[in-house]
């Protein structure tokens, strides 16, 4: 009875062995892109076969591009969620492999994942499956299955991956973000209205929870103590306030730029950095949606867009729509204003 629990044993112990082999030789490592620590990654290179190279570095827990920019946060969020859990579904089949093969050798991102100094993991992004419900990548491993090319997926997921590795662009990874201000940041504010004196002002800390507003020209000054809530609800305006878009290739930016703008908007924070935003009429373009006033007049400037410059670097499209609610008047601080401002005719002298 000993020998025949002695031959189990052994005959068990060679089949686990046998089918521990199988696995950790033949089937896929499902995890075997995956970086589940995604806490510890701190730099992500991706470089396309142009030879086209976008870095993304943490620095605390803000990521930057190419150590310039902040790095726009949705799509690092996106970038990240899709790193820890990007899975295999199976390698490629061999009849499908050379093929595969051949297009991810002329056309691939690869991608190096650092946590310090360390790669901790490369892979090359293909292209999509013909289903566009799975993603062609190959790791770089020393394991012979997985040197072969996966078909791999985000589980809950329901598209192909390459897009959120293949913009090598440092202008679409840069944050868009113009003003990000929490109140307790803001040491001064100053909105300048070119074509109306009487609507512009300058917003002063007085005490760690005060603000003070005046006009920009004294002769308009307003003898009644103004709204502090109005303030302090205005200053919120300013945590979150970005551009649609960055326009550095426009051929008119120079000539945009030497003109008059419609207002400037200033802000210091209490480590007295200044950030200074211009912002200019966008004349009508094929995207404008209306080129009429309310009474059928044509309209020179769009009503929905501007051109902006901040800090005289970057040029940017904005939209009325966000910014709206930040071009408030001097006088707007003492009433609580019944309509939100609006473009027109009041914006637009040369309308009327």
């Amino acid at each position: 009875m000993k020998k025949y629990v002695i031959y189990i044993v052994v005959t068990l112990s060679l089949l686990i062995a046998a089918a521990a082999l199988y696995y950790f030789r033949f089937v896929p490592k499902e995890q075997g892109f995956a970086v589940k620590e995604i806490g510890k990654v701190t730099k992500i290179v991706m470089k396309n076969t142009k030879q086209q190279q976008i870095v993304l570095s943490r620095q605390g827990d803000k990521w930057f591009v190419n150590d310039k920019y902040p790095a726009r946060e949705d799509l690092t969020s996106i970038l990240l969620n899709t790193i820890s859990r990007v899975t295999s579904l199976s390698p490629v089949p061999k009849r499908a492999h050379d093929n595969v093969m051949r297009t991810m050798m002329t056309e691939n991102v690869k991608v190096d994942i650092y946590a310090g100094d360390e790669i901790i993991k490369t892979y090359y992004v293909g292209g999509e499956t013909v289903n566009s419900r799975g993603t062609y990548m190959l790791l770089e491993s020393e394991h012979e299955n997985e040197k072969r090319p996966h078909i791999t997926y985000v589980p809950g997921y329901n598209g192909f991956l390459t897009p959120i590795y293949a913009n090598i662009d440092e202008e679409t990874w840069r944050s868009r973000l113009v003003f990000n201000y929490a109140e307790k940041d803001i040491e001064q504010l100053s909105l300048k209205y070119y074509e109306n004196e009487k609507a512009s002002f300058q917003i002063n800390r007085v005490s760690a929870d005060s603000f003070i507003v005046r006009p920009l020209n004294d002769k308009y000054l307003i003898n009644q103590p103004n709204e502090l809530r109005y303030l302090k609800q205005y200053l919120a305006f300013y945590q979150s306030i970005a551009s649609e878009a960055f326009e550095t290739a426009n051929s008119q930016k120079d000539s945009i730029m030497r003109t008059t703008p419609y207002c400037t908007i200033e802000v210091k924070n209490t480590k007295g950095e200044t950030n200074k935003v211009n912002i200019y009429y966008m004349p009508i373009t094929k995207r404008t949606k209306s080129v009429v006033d309310q009474n059928g007049k044509p309209l020179t400037y769009d009503l929905d867009r501007y051109y902006a410059s901040q800090n005289d670097r970057d040029f940017l499209v904005v939209q009325y729509y966000v910014f709206g609610k930040i071009l408030r008047q001097y006088a707007d601080f003492f009433y609580q204003p019944t309509i939100k401002p609006q473009l027109g005719e009041d914006a637009y002298p040369e309308l009327k």
